[in-house]
């Protein structure tokens, strides 16, 4: 149809439809698969031909997520319309990155050799500007062509940018908290465990009375009531049976 604010804003809704419901596929690339068709729209209307073509010919095979482009007459001659229905399936593949020619300058040799299709750049940068926060820079700069200029990327990698360091400086800011909580815990540790416990003769049990000696004994968490350990086992075993009768009874 040629109206890029229809294909922003039906962009927008599956973006947000993906957003809104967390167990859906993520449809982040949805605004890649735009920019690829700004990029080379000769290229991206003749697959959809093909997929028509092919649902043609095949009446029972099942219909694709991408829907078939077609056709319609109107006031300025022929139009071709492409729906992009289930686009975010597309994948943007994230190999060859290091690579000296971008995979806009392969569509622009292809779209030379198939007789020439316009770039809409305007289109893109605008796209770009918009829509910064939801696109993959990365991904992004590698589908432009090489000659675009860095001046005119500005109101895209300018935020962009931003944002990047904004979140490097508060995850550097929680990663210095946690280390300092980190630090707080293991000194805390250590404190309790320098804790000095003396028996002496006269030491006494709490649970039997009876003078601690030299068996093994436990310390509860005030520091000062010492028992038996085995009177321990016992009373912690005696308080389970206790908790298991009341639990039949209700």
């Amino acid at each position: 149809l040629n109206v890029p604010e229809l294909a922003l804003a039906y962009c927008d809704r599956v973006y947000e439809s993906s957003v809104h419901q967390p167990q859906a596929k993520s449809s982040g690339n949805i605004y890649l698969t735009l920019l690829q068709i700004y990029l080379n729209p000769q290229k991206t209307t003749k697959n959809f031909e093909k997929r028509i073509t092919n649902l043609v010919s095949s009446p029972n095979a099942s219909i694709p997520k991408i829907s078939s482009a077609t056709s319609f007459k109107g006031k300025g001659g022929r139009k071709k319309i492409a729906s992009i229905e289930g686009a975010e399936d597309m994948r943007i593949s994230p190999s060859n990155t290091d690579s000296s020619r971008s995979d806009g300058d392969a569509d622009a040799e292809e779209s030379n050799e198939e007789g020439g299709s316009s770039i809409m750049l305007d289109q893109v940068l605008d796209l770009l500007s918009r829509r910064w926060d939801r696109i993959n820079g990365a991904q992004a700069l590698r589908l432009l062509p090489r000659e675009t200029k860095l001046q005119n990327l500005l109101p895209f990698l300018g935020p962009l940018l931003k944002k990047s360091s904004e979140a490097y400086r508060n995850f550097s800011v929680i990663k210095s908290l946690r280390q300092s909580e980190n630090l707080q815990v293991k000194d805390e540790l250590y404190n309790q465990r320098k804790a000095v416990v003396k028996i002496s003769s006269d030491s006494m049990c709490s649970l039997c009375n009876k003078k601690l000696g030299t068996s093994v004994f436990a310390v509860y968490p005030n520091g000062t009531t010492l028992v038996h350990f085995v009177c321990f086992r016992d009373s912690q075993s005696m308080k389970a049976v206790s908790k298991v009768s009341q639990l039949r009874k209700r």
